[in-house]
C-alpha cells in the first residue's frame, strides 16, 4: 500500500517552526517510517538539495 503513494506530489506540514516541504515522493519504507521527497520545495522555495527523507 505504501507503494500506492510513489510518484505522487505530496505536501507535509512539519509545523509552524519547520513549515510546509512539498515534492514528488520518491521512497516510503514502513519499516524505518520514513518517506522521502524528490525535487523538494520548502515553504514555496526550491530546495538546495535533489532529496530530502523525513522520519
Amino acid at each position: 500500500m505504501a507503494t500506492d503513494w510513489l510518484g505522487s506530489i505530496v505536501s507535509i506540514s512539519c509545523g509552524e517552526s519547520l513549515g510546509v516541504y512539498q515534492g514528488r515522493v520518491s521512497a516510503v519504507d514502513q519499516v524505518s517510517q520514513t518517506i522521502s521527497l524528490t525535487r523538494p520545495f520548502h515553504n514555496g522555495v526550491k530546495c538546495l538539495v535533489p532529496e530530502v527523507t523525513f522520519r
